[in-house]
């Protein structure tokens, strides 16, 4: 066997090894913005993620998963896709938890973009928000809030080590 045959040989087996260990993407992170024009009793939580991110957390959390392409996640898995993030986001309002449903949902590229309704009081005093998910798989995810509450905005940063943010308006 000549040494170019052994070099073709050599790639082929170390190649589905690097492939493996390569994510596809390097940054695990996620956007979160509530937005709560004042004297609502509505306020939108959109949460944008990556693609294959919640689908890894969706097949991971729930033996019920049903598999395929990212674009029939949703088709295919909504209702779990919903539980799961009832199950890792928290909302207190003036400390009363408040109830989100999953309103509707798109694919933009590489991210799903999911927007939540949340039932709330037209005024609100103190914040105390939780979201954890996707830190059962990733210990360097970041999950970035943005609370728009009527004119005033604050921002935050949730990791494994701090999960959640409290504010006073």
């Amino acid at each position: 066997m000549n040494l170019f045959y052994q070099y073709l040989l050599v790639i082929q087996f170390f190649q589905p090894l690097a492939a493996e260990e390569v994510p596809l993407h390097a940054l695990h992170l996620a956007t979160i913005q509530i937005y709560h024009p004042g004297h609502s009793k509505i306020a939108n939580m959109s949460i944008k993620v990556f693609s294959d991110d919640l689908q890894s957390a969706i097949r991971n959390a729930d033996d019920r998963f049903t598999p395929g392409p990212l674009e029939t996640l949703f088709e295919n898995n909504e209702k779990l896709v919903a539980k799961y993030f009832y199950s890792h986001l928290q909302l207190e309002i003036d400390g009363h938890a408040t109830i989100f449903t999953l309103a509707k949902w798109e694919s933009q590229n590489d991210v799903f973009l999911l927007t939540f309704q949340i039932a709330c009081p037209e005024v609100w005093q103190n914040i105390h928000f939780q979201a954890d998910f996707f830190m059962e798989l990733f210990s360097d995810q970041s999950n970035v809030l943005s609370l728009v509450h009527g004119e005033e905005k604050q921002f935050a940063r949730l990791t494994k080590q701090s999960t959640s943010y409290r504010v006073s308006f």
